[in-house]
Formats: structure tokens, C-alpha cells, sequence
């Protein structure tokens, strides 16, 4: 009888500490720090579309569980960590640095193995892409990064070439700035590459296309 009452204890407990079946996460808007003001709605959407149970969070109505994103910017790597309350209660902080913007991806892919709390919706798959980059200049290295003009590395040394018609599906840059070897994106084409990565798409190479 002991033994049978201890194991009921065990799975009562491991049930109890579980989230509910059909629980509801109120993601607050995300703050950041030393990254372009785009990266904001780029994590909300983030977190609201690809994770189960997650609507964006309305002032004065009820959640299961709230969450508050933070993400920023340190030395061009990414911290991002998860404030996470029960009803009014403080849960867990959930925290994880990222060196790039595809390995920072790849980390809120693999966020359910730190929480019971978040479930993908669905497997997300890479998709090789190249980088497409218009950009007044005519030298650049063999090997660029690319980064936003916070600072932040989006993407770590890839092969780069001139367009010259290369197949295969490609990310649009229209207005890079090449500096020998790093190319430089204004906030709006750094957040539309940020979104990209964060929905799969992987940097197989940097396409230059010269427009002076």
C-alpha cells in the first residue's frame, strides 16, 4: 500500500506541476535593447504565430500565464530571456545568449526542451537561401557578415560572390552598405532579414549586386 501510495503522490505531483490542457499565454510586447526598433513586432509575431496557446496580451483580461520578452544586444550576440508569471506570480526566467540571428533562431526552436510551457505548432524546417545585396561599391571581401547598424551579427562570415544570375531562392537587400568585409543594413532591411532567419530561412552564400 505504501508503495502504491507513493506512486500516486508521484504522478499527482508530476500532473500538478504541469501547465493545464488548453491553458492560455499572454505575450506582453516585447522590450529591446541596442537592436532596431522593427525587431520589436518581429518577436511578437514570432512568439504569438509559431507557439501553441500564445495570444498577445490585452490590459485587464486574464491569463493562465503571462510572458515578457527582453531581447538585446551585447558585443553584436543576442540575449534574449522570458519572464514568465503564473496569474500574478512570478514563475521561472527562462534566459539564452545566441552568437547570430540563425543561431538565435534556432535556440526559440528548441525553447519547449527548457519549458513544459511553450509547444510549437509545428516543425519549423530551414530553407537555404542566398543573400541578395544591392550595394554602391566595388571590392568586398570573399567573406562577409552582415550586420544591422546597431550592431547586432544577423549572419556570420558566408562565402560572398557578384550576382551573376545564380539560381535558387533568395532574400532581397536593397540598400547595403559594404565596409571591407561586414555589409551593413538599415533598420528596415535588418528587421526584414531578422524576420526571415526566425522563420527558417539559412545564409548559404552573398550575392553582390553593384549598383554604382
Amino acid at each position: 500500500m505504501k508503495r502504491i501510495f507513493r506512486w500516486a503522490f508521484l504522478v499527482f505531483f508530476i500532473a500538478s506541476s504541469l501547465p493545464a490542457k488548453g491553458y492560455q499565454i499572454g505575450i506582453k510586447e516585447p522590450q529591446l535593447v541596442n537592436l532596431p526598433e522593427g525587431y520589436r513586432q518581429v518577436i511578437f509575431n514570432f512568439f504569438t504565430g509559431y507557439y501553441k496557446n500564445t495570444v498577445p496580451y490585452r490590459e485587464g483580461l486574464s491569463y493562465d500565464y503571462t510572458v515578457q520578452p527582453f531581447l538585446s544586444s551585447i558585443a553584436g550576440s543576442y540575449n534574449l530571456c522570458l519572464d514568465v508569471y503564473e496569474k500574478n506570480s512570478l514563475k521561472e526566467i527562462i534566459c539564452f545568449s545566441a552568437p547570430d540571428g540563425e543561431k538565435l533562431a534556432d535556440r526559440l526552436y528548441r525553447l519547449p526542451e527548457k519549458t513544459e510551457l511553450f509547444k510549437l505548432k509545428r516543425q519549423i524546417n530551414t530553407k537555404p537561401a542566398y543573400l541578395k545585396v544591392y550595394a554602391p561599391v566595388k571590392n568586398f571581401e570573399k567573406k562577409l557578415k552582415v550586420i544591422s547598424r546597431n550592431g547586432d551579427l544577423l549572419v556570420d562570415y558566408k562565402k560572398a560572390l557578384n550576382f551573376n544570375g545564380q539560381k535558387g531562392e533568395g532574400i532581397v537587400i536593397k540598400n547595403g552598405i559594404i565596409n571591407i568585409d561586414t555589409v551593413i543594413l538599415k533598420s528596415p532591411d535588418a528587421s526584414h532579414l531578422f524576420e526571415k532567419l526566425l522563420d527558417g530561412y539559412r545564409i548559404k552564400g552573398i550575392l553582390i549586386i553593384k549598383t554604382d
